[in-house]
């Protein structure tokens, strides 16, 4: 990280630990992200936990957020840490630039497997060069969205402040530029990839969680993963699919549904260890 980087970063931090109202709070930070879009300020490495470094860019809400506080999504961060075991599986479905990815990859260790999933070719380059920075083997990148089937699907992207929001609907994302992109299902991903067990299951894409479910029935039904799904009402009955939907859905499969917290996110766990078992321990 540059020196002048380094002194900006350091600013806007003191600036937001001081700073005695919620009001003009992020003054520091939209400073930061418009000397960042006239070329003041660039892309930097940043080592978010000791050893895991990404390249950040001020100008996008969740990398800066990382830049600025270290982390992403606390009450998340803590589940999937505390969720994750070496040796295990975890399928980061919406990774963005590869928060979730790095810490999994991370916790999983060299006999574990993240299988990473990104439909966005700008969010997915700077997530091959994150996964690349920190010399990871055990994480496997797939370009595609994620529904019931193979099909090639539009993406509307969002605006470069929030590139996470990168959509299949346009509800949810403002710019308008659409790119066609690849879709398959989990289920078909795992199979062509060998993939028979998984831990665990995130799931981040902006209003089409229940066709992503409809596409892993088999993993629900055979694999049995805790899931966590960020599951936004209000963006849900805008594309026809609401939160009833999702939860009938789960039932089906035995999977009950709590709140977890933080981003409007839900953790989904099986009720037993298959759906021809009794109630799970």
């Amino acid at each position: 990280m540059s020196r002048s980087t380094r002194i900006a970063l350091s600013a806007i931090r003191a600036v937001r630990r001081a700073w005695p109202l919620q009001f003009g709070k992020d003054f520091g930070t939209y400073a930061g992200a418009f000397a960042t879009k006239i070329g003041l300020l660039g892309s930097e490495w940043y080592e978010f936990q000791p050893g895991l470094w990404m390249r950040l860019n001020i100008r996008d809400l969740v990398q800066q957020t990382i830049l600025l506080e270290g982390v992403w999504d606390p009450a998340l961060t803590r589940f999937i840490q505390r969720t994750l075991s070496p040796n295990d599986v975890f399928i980061d479905v919406g990774a963005h630039v590869g928060y979730f990815t790095l810490l999994a990859s991370r916790r999983v260790g060299p006999g574990g497997t993240v299988l990473s999933i990104e439909p966005n070719p700008f969010a997915l380059e700077q997530l091959r060069e994150n996964i690349e920075r920190n010399n990871l083997h055990n994480v496997l990148v797939v370009h595609t969205a994620c529904g019931e089937s193979r099909n090639v699907v539009k993406l509307y992207l969002h605006t470069e402040s929030n590139s996470s929001m990168a959509s299949l609907y346009t509800s949810s994302a403002v710019a308008s530029t659409a790119i066609d992109v690849p879709s398959t299902s989990l289920d078909d991903l795992c199979r062509d990839r060998g993939i028979r067990r998984v831990r665990l299951v995130k799931v981040d894409v902006e209003g089409a969680e229940v066709f992503v479910l409809r596409g892993m029935k088999r993993i629900m039904r055979e694999m049995r993963p805790a899931i966590v799904l960020e599951l936004h009402p209000q963006l849900l009955e805008e594309v026809g699919t609401p939160f009833d939907s999702v939860l009938a859905l789960l039932q089906e499969f035995d999977y009950l549904l709590e709140p977890l917290g933080g981003h409007a996110n839900y953790v989904c766990r099986p009720t037993s260890t298959s759906l021809d078992d009794g109630p799970a321990a």
